[in-house]
C-alpha cells in the first residue's frame, strides 16, 4: 500500500503543482499553528484558531485535524513526501471551506462590497491538490526518491 501513495513519476510538472501548492497552504497551517502571518485571517496561534473554529460549530478534533494538515501538510507538499496524503488531507479541508463559503457566491471580495468571500479560490486550489492527489509529487520529491526501483 505504501508503495501506491508514494509512487510518482519524474514529471516536473507535479513538481510545480505540488510545490505552488505547498508554499499557498503553508502560511495559513503556521498562522494556525504557531500565530505567523497575521493577515491571513481566522484566528492566530492554536488558541485563537480553536476558539474561531468553535463559534462558526466547528468540532475541536477536527479543529485540530485542520491545523496540523494545514501545517504539516503544507511541508509535506513543498518536500514531496507522501504528497498525495497531504493533498488528500487539505482537500478535505478546502470542500469544508467551499461549503462554508459557497453561500457567498462565486467571486472573492475583490471589491470590498461583499460579506465574505467566494469559492472561486478554494476551487482552484482543490484543482490543484487533486492533480497531485492523483499523480503524485513528481521529480525533486522524497517520493521519487522511494519510488525507485534498485
Amino acid at each position: 500500500m505504501i508503495e501506491t501513495i508514494v509512487h510518482t513519476e519524474a514529471d516536473y510538472t507535479y513538481t510545480l503543482l505540488r510545490i505552488v501548492e505547498g508554499v499557498i497552504i503553508f502560511p495559513y497551517g503556521m498562522q494556525k499553528l504557531f500565530g505567523w502571518f497575521e493577515d491571513f485571517g481566522g484566528g492566530v496561534g492554536i488558541r485563537e484558531t480553536l476558539s474561531t473554529m468553535k463559534s462558526k460549530n466547528i468540532p475541536v478534533t477536527l479543529g485540530w485535524l485542520v491545523i496540523l494538515s494545514q501545517s504539516i501538510g503544507s511541508i509535506l507538499l513543498i518536500a514531496g513526501c507522501l504528497g498525495r496524503l497531504a493533498a488528500g488531507a487539505n482537500i478535505i479541508i478546502f470542500l469544508g471551506a467551499v461549503s462554508f463559503h459557497i453561500s457567498e457566491g462565486w467571486t472573492m471580495n475583490w471589491t470590498g462590497r461583499k460579506k465574505g468571500e467566494g469559492i472561486e479560490y478554494f476551487v482552484l486550489l482543490l484543482s490543484i491538490l487533486l492533480i497531485v492527489a492523483i499523480k503524485g509529487s513528481g521529480a525533486l520529491s522524497i517520493d521519487l526518491w522511494f519510488s525507485i526501483e534498485e
